[in-house]
C-alpha cells in the first residue's frame, strides 16, 4: 500500500502528496470511504488557518563576544514586514558536568531601543556547544505570516531532537511558548500544505513519520507511517489517520 512518504530503511522522504490521498489503496473494508472523511477533516483545519506564506524573514546570529566568548549570543530577525527587526540576547553558562551550553534567558528588544519588551527567565535550552547559538532560528511554525523562534531544549543522541517553541502573539505583541508544538520532535513545517512533519524513532526497530495540521494553536497529528523490522528484509509499514478525533489504523503493506 503505498503511503505519503518512501523509505529505505529510516530514512523518510515527504513527497508532495495531497492529503487527500491518504490511505490509498488500503485493505481494510471501508477504508476508501474512511480516508475521504479523513482528508476533508484536515482540509477544513487547514482553511481556517490565515497568513502570508509570501513573507520568507531570516535571521542572522553573532558568536559570543568577551573574554573567552563569554558574552551573550545575539541574534536579530525581521518577524514581519510591518513591524521593527528584533534582537534576540541569549545570556547562558557553561554546565561544568556535560560542558553543555545552557541558555539562561531571552531578552527581546526592538532594533535600535535599549530596553527589552519581553524576557524570558526560563529557556529551557542546552546543548552542545558545537551546535551553533543552540539551534535558534526563526520559522513562520503556524503559518500565520509572522516568523516564529525555537532552541533546541536538547542535544539527542538520535534523531529525536526536541525544541523550545515560541510563537509571535500579534495580540499580545509578544512570543509565547505553544507547549503542544514542544512535545513534537525534529519538527519540519511546509507552508505550502500547512503542515507540520515530524520523524520519529522509537527503537533501531521502528521509526516512521507523523503529519500534523494546526486547529487554533494546537497542533493536531492527522496522518502516521510506521516502520517496523523484525529482520534485515523483514519491514512492515503501518498506516494510521485521525477519524473521529481518535488516530485509527487504516492499512498495512511493506516497507518500500
Amino acid at each position: 500500500m503505498p503511503g505519503r512518504f518512501g523509505s529505505s530503511g529510516f530514512c523518510l522522504l515527504l513527497l508532495a502528496w495531497p492529503v487527500a490521498a491518504l490511505a490509498q489503496g488500503a485493505e481494510i473494508g471501508g477504508i476508501g470511504s474512511i480516508a475521504v472523511d479523513a482528508a476533508a477533516v484536515a482540509d477544513e483545519q487547514r482553511a481556517r488557518v490565515t497568513g502570508d506564506e509570501t513573507f520568507q524573514g531570516g535571521f542572522t546570529c553573532r558568536a559570543p563576544s568577551g573574554p573567552g566568548g563569554t558574552g551573550p549570543i545575539l541574534c536579530e530577525s525581521q518577524v514581519n514586514p510591518v513591524l521593527p527587526a528584533f534582537q534576540f540576547s541569549l545570556s547562558w553558562h557553561l554546565d561544568r558536568e556535560t560542558g553543555d551550553r545552557v541558555i539562561d534567558s531571552i531578552a527581546i528588544r526592538h532594533a535600535g531601543k535599549a530596553e527589552p519588551f519581553q524576557i524570558i527567565d526560563d529557556a529551557g535550552s542546552r546543548a552542545m556547544t558545537q551546535v551553533d547559538n543552540n539551534g535558534f532560528e526563526t520559522i513562520d511554525a503556524n503559518f500565520d505570516g509572522y516568523l516564529d523562534f525555537r532552541l533546541i531544549a536538547e542535544t539527542a543522541a538520535g534523531p529525536n531532537v526536541p525544541y523550545r517553541n515560541w510563537l509571535w502573539s500579534e495580540e499580545e505583541s509578544r512570543f509565547v511558548e505553544n507547549a503542544g508544538l514542544n512535545e513534537i520532535v525534529s519538527a519540519e513545517f511546509d507552508p505550502e500544505t500547512q503542515e507540520i512533519l515530524s520523524r520519529w524513532r522509537s527503537s533501531a526497530a521502528e521509526g516512521g513519520v507523523d503529519v500534523y495540521t494546526w486547529d487554533d494553536l494546537t497542533p493536531v497529528l492527522i496522518h502516521r507511517e510506521a516502520d517496523k523490522y523484525n529482520g534485515p528484509a523483514d519491514c512492515t509499514r503501518s498506516f494510521f489517520d485521525l477519524i473521529g478525533g481518535e488516530l485509527t489504523k487504516t492499512g498495512e503493506a511493506a516497507c518500500t
